[in-house]
């Protein structure tokens, strides 16, 4: 379909926001009928001259107004009158800005602060190597057979084991492997949501939460959270006023923002999920990466009724495109966590787990990690270093570990504007807008050092500090 859509860059409202009005009134005077497709994102992008994440805020926010539905792998379709399409069948597919950009799988011409993923330099081939060839000569080709939904059985003994380092003691039977933490997402939203529930997110959040949410018709309350997590009183005016059935949170190195929930803020989580029956999905998103001397204990460690399912990807301590992570989920919705993980895949991949559970047993995984964390905060000191010098009137919270920096802009900088500036000198980042529900996040910026050495850290931040300047004159 073509649309006859402008923008108008003399307008002081966002691109985002005129092809979402604009469109929206096609839809409002019928010029576009119901089941009609959208330009696919890459279409309008182009058409339009703007980059793909204003195409996607745009039709995000014609979603949430329930004109639009998206099918999987098939684009954005205009909702029929009177027809109630609130539960997709699958969820929104979750992008990193330049992933969505990016016309080549790894294109090295760019710097990128934008995707947390491991620079692919720190991989061990060597290792990976060793231990798959291992797993061929001992199982050969039931590798490649299907393992039970739950799991590959010698894997969840090894995870029930691992995870007591992080203080949570559990049974292989409480264990589910999953392929990758937006699966296991995915999985919980199938099996606890349904339409319209109340879910809790965070503000600012993981937009592939936001997605599998969404999908399953669920409201959306989002909790400001500070520097060592959501204020006390808030929280539970909240919790009392909307009832939710589920908390989606990340206390640790919180993604984008890097906060880290107190104890006492876990402990009062737990206190009001059991007071008001609700569960937490804790997704354990860079846990590891904790460098200082502290202990950053999960919340699930806390846990004495039941009351949190632990999600933990191997992606960011590992290799991404490995895709596998682990659920720890209570006895009562067992069931139906397994009901949702078949109609998702039926089965992970029998090779990776039997790979990863080499990795654990043979103490390789934890040898890793500890090589991942001190190169990484190296990174992220100079990180640090290089913002304060070169990025004048920007202020930020030092979490200390993690992956990311959430960085507030001046008042004269949109993050918008700042990343389609810098994406033409070959540096891209994640504009802020890219973690909220609803447009917001214009005045801030996340900055991740897991992909980039010292020298392009430098390198680009020094380029976006100098197209920073140039839009302040």
């Amino acid at each position: 379909m073509s649309l006859d859509l402008r923008i108008d860059k003399n307008k002081d409202e966002a691109a985002y926001f005129q092809i979402y009005e604009q469109i929206r009134a096609l839809i409002i005077r019928d010029a576009l009928e119901g089941n009609s497709k959208l330009p696919s994102i890459r279409a309008l992008s182009k058409a339009l001259e703007v980059n793909s994440i204003t195409v996607i805020n745009a039709y995000n926010m014609l979603e949430k107004e329930r004109l639009v539905y998206k099918k999987e792998g098939s684009g954005t379709f205009v909702i029929p009158k009177g027809e109630d399409l609130l539960l997709s069948a699958e969820p929104a597919m979750y992008f990193e800005p330049g992933e969505l950009d990016m016309e080549l799988e790894y294109d090295e011409e760019y710097i990128d602060f934008s995707i947390s993923s491991p620079d692919p330099k720190l991989f061990s081939i060597k290792d990976f190597r060793r231990v798959m060839n291992e797993v061929l000569e001992e199982d050969g080709a039931k590798a490649f057979m299907y393992q039970k939904s739950m799991g590959y059985t010698p894997l969840r003994d090894a995870l029930a084991g691992y995870a007591k380092g992080y203080g949570i003691n559990c049974s292989p039977d409480d264990v589910y492997v999953v392929s990758g933490a937006q699966q296991g997402i995915d999985i919980i939203s199938k099996a606890l949501v349904r339409s319209g529930d109340c879910v809790f997110v965070e503000s600012p959040t993981y937009s592939g939460a936001l997605a599998a949410f969404k999908s399953r018709g669920a409201k959306l309350v989002e909790v400001p959270i500070s520097e060592d997590g959501p204020g006390i009183k808030e929280l539970e005016r909240l919790v009392k006023l909307f009832k939710p059935v589920l908390f989606y949170t990340m206390p640790n190195f919180h993604n984008p923002t890097g906060s880290i929930y107190s104890e006492r803020k876990k402990r009062y989580m737990l206190l009001l999920a059991r007071k008001h029956d609700f569960r937490i999905l804790e997704d354990d998103y860079s846990g590891d990466l904790n460098y200082t001397d502290s202990r950053l204990l999960p919340v699930k460690a806390y846990d004495s009724n039941e009351r949190v399912i632990y999600l933990k990807s191997f992606s960011k301590i590992f290799m991404p495109g490995f895709r596998l992570a682990y659920m720890i989920v209570p006895e009562d919705i067992r069931k139906k966590a397994a009901d949702a993980k078949i109609a998702s895949d039926i089965s992970t991949s029998g090779l990776m787990q039997r790979i990863l559970c080499k990795y654990i047993e043979k103490g390789i995984l934890d040898k890793h990690i500890s090589y991942l964390r001190k190169e990484f905060s190296v990174r992220y000191l100079e990180m640090v270093r290089a913002i304060k010098k070169c990025m004048r009137g920007v202020s930020f919270f030092e979490p200390k570990g993690g992956l990311n920096l959430w960085i507030k802009l001046p008042e004269a900088i949109n993050s918008q504007e700042l990343y389609e500036r810098c994406k033409e000198k070959k540096v891209i980042f994640s504009p802020g807008t890219f973690y909220y529900n609803d447009g917001r996040g214009q005045d801030h910026i996340r900055m991740s050092f897991a992909a980039s050495d010292i020298d392009r850290i430098w390198e680009g931040i020094s380029i976006i500090s100098m197209e920073a300047e140039k839009m302040r004159s």
